[in-house]
């Protein structure tokens, strides 16, 4: 499995260690009677979809997704690093910067900064996932040779 692979892989192992001490944390919370605002319930689900799922299906399609040495020689038909390097930090930099400015914004202070911070988060997660497609849309394409047609099935 290439390094930058293994980036998102790790990456997701981590958010869902997290994501489950936050699940616990959030129920631990309802259960002494004193629940978690609504909000962090979805920052809980951001951390998730985005931290764990989104990373694990990423590094795995950058490992498994047909390579295409015509288009990226110099990495064996894999993708420009830059590329992966740049995905990699604007998704998982905006979902850091989510888990933060969201619930400051939110619940603490709607300031300057914190709104900065927010749109930033929110600028650069799409960003980050228009360059996985960019990256993967490349290695998905028709098969170079054709297939021999299957036999005809009896339809009796």
């Amino acid at each position: 499995m290439p390094a930058e692979a293994r980036w998102f892989v790790k990456a997701g192992l981590c958010y869902l260690a997290l994501t489950f001490v936050a699940g616990s944390v959030l129920l631990a919370l309802e259960a002494v009677g004193r629940p978690a605002p609504y909000l962090f319930g979805v920052e809980h689900a951001h951390l998730g979809t985005v931290g764990w799922l989104l990373n694990t299906v990423i590094g795995i399609a950058l490992w498994m997704l047909p390579l295409n040495r015509a288009r990226f020689p110099r990495t064996q038909g894999r993708y420009p690093r830059r590329m992966v390097a740049a995905c990699f930090t604007l998704l998982n930099g905006g979902l850091v910067l989510r888990l933060v400015a969201e619930p400051w914004y939110q619940l603490g202070s709607e300031t300057v900064a914190a709104a900065a911070l927010l749109l930033a988060s929110a600028l650069a997660q799409p960003l980050g996932v228009a360059i996985f497609v960019i990256i993967a849309w490349q290695r998905v394409r028709p098969p170079t040779t054709s297939r021999p047609s299957s036999p005809a099935v009896d339809s009796r």
